[in-house]
């Protein structure tokens, strides 16, 4: 009695250790929203984006007064004098310092006209508008992927049903044939052809299930769920939705990555514009204060100096050895290089947008294709059951029957899939997020 509640006691170990943590459904909102919010790629570009913003600041600060204060003591362990010859063959001495001395100093400097520094903030606004856009891409770029992911789960899903209902199918097949060899009205050799064509069938079934086990890890990762929760994916193929295609163009230049190309354009113009103005004069106001004191006994007051001034310095570039000249060639160049990535970005979104078009059109033509086909294919596997039944028809017959069957429903749940990632990748490409 003790072993066997000993053994009651482990087994119940075992099996809550094999439940999951957590189980959670999942439609597509909600994955969406769980990777906006977790993906580890989304948070990298979001902190680039704090690190633009920091940019500013930084560059905002080269325009402000900056202070410094500094401040020495020096400890002399010996005596200098300086030595007068007076011309009558007498020598004068002086000593020349002190054991203590401190000096302290303070310098105040505010840029008056500076090119370079206004430049500065303006390109360092531009790369924070311009991080933001590149977060925006890679928003609609892993909404994409991850939507993708998703229907491609509920396809291996539902083909997961389809492919049991075909096994469902054999295995009646089998048990019909079983019923009239015992009768004696079919051969042994059919009945062997029956439940080996039924035992074909698993395979793919479990296949099928293990491919949607990988895609579920796959979900995870991307929407950082914990490995150990149960999902359970809530979507339907056949939920269709898409976005209009009017204004084709105008909705092309809202797209993330057109605009952070044109933002990529507005940099290197001020870029070029910034290197062609190097010869602009640089003008600051620097106010600086000085103390110095000396003494063997600490009375600084004794023997010290006080400088206080105050003075406009102007500096203005001569000669730069040419390196401003190549510094101009290659803005003008960075420049041309930004205009033809925007027109090639532009041409490769207008090309990849009429194919998911097309690629849209194609599967709402396989969808009610494959539907009719497989409405015909029902009422033939109904007329073979019968048949069957009555030793008409051979198990190889209903075998190529109830193939066409499930191949043009996984066909149509393909053709589903087809829809769904032609409809992602037209919100993709006109900057739709949602």
């Amino acid at each position: 009695m003790r072993l066997v509640t000993i053994i009651g006691l482990y087994t119940s170990i075992f099996l809550f250790s094999c439940v999951p943590l957590s189980s959670q459904e999942l439609d597509l909102t909600t994955f969406v929203s769980l990777v906006k919010t977790h993906n580890g790629d989304l948070k990298l570009s979001a902190n680039e984006q704090k690190i633009s913003t920091r940019d500013v600041s930084m560059a905002k600060a080269l325009l402000r007064p900056n202070i410094s204060v500094e401040g020495s003591y020096q400890r002399d362990f010996n005596k200098n004098f300086l030595f007068i010859n007076d011309g009558f063959g007498g020598i004068s001495e002086f000593q020349t310092n002190f054991n203590n001395t401190v000096d302290v100093s303070a310098v105040a400097s505010q840029v008056l006209f500076d090119v370079e520094a206004v430049a500065g903030i303006k390109l360092a606004r531009l790369a924070e508008e311009l991080a933001k856009l590149n977060y925006e891409h890679t928003s609609a770029e892993i909404v994409a992927q991850a939507s993708a992911l998703y229907w491609q789960s509920i396809f291996i899903k539902e083909s997961i049903a389809v492919l049991e209902a075909n096994s469902d199918l054999a295995r009646e097949q089998f048990e019909q044939i079983e019923e009239i060899y015992e009768k004696g009205e079919v051969s042994l050799l059919r009945l062997h052809q029956a439940k080996g064509l039924y035992k074909s069938t698993l395979p793919p079934v479990n296949n099928a299930k293990t491919q949607y086990q990988n895609l579920l890890a796959e979900i995870k990762i991307l929407a950082d769920i914990p490995a150990g929760d149960s999902l359970i994916l809530t979507g339907n193929l056949e939920e269709l939705q898409l976005t209009g295609f009017n204004q084709v163009e105008e909705s092309l230049e809202l797209q993330p990555g057109i605009k952070a190309a044109r933002k990529e354009i507005e940099m290197a113009s001020q870029q070029l514009e910034v290197r062609k103005k190097f010869w602009l004069p640089k003008i600051n106001l620097v106010t600086a204060f000085n103390y110095n004191g000396q003494d063997d006994a600490f009375r600084f007051k004794n023997n010290r100096n006080k400088l206080f001034f105050g003075q406009v310095r102007m500096s203005i570039p001569v000669f730069s050895g040419g390196s401003n000249k190549v510094k101009i060639s290659k803005a003008e160049i960075q420049k041309e290089s930004a205009q033809l990535h925007l027109d090639n970005r532009r041409k490769t979104l207008l090309n990849a947008l009429r194919k998911a078009e097309n690629d849209y059109s194609r599967a709402l033509e396989n969808i009610e294709l494959n539907k009719e086909t497989i409405a015909l294919n029902e009422a033939e596997i109904d007329i073979f059951r019968k048949q069957l039944s009555l030793g008409v028809v051979t198990p190889l017959q209903f075998k190529e029957s109830r193939l066409q069957l499930t191949q043009n429903r996984l066909a149509l749940l393909n053709s589903y899939l087809d829809l769904q990632i032609a409809r992602i990748q037209i919100n993709r490409i006109l900057g739709n997020n949602n």
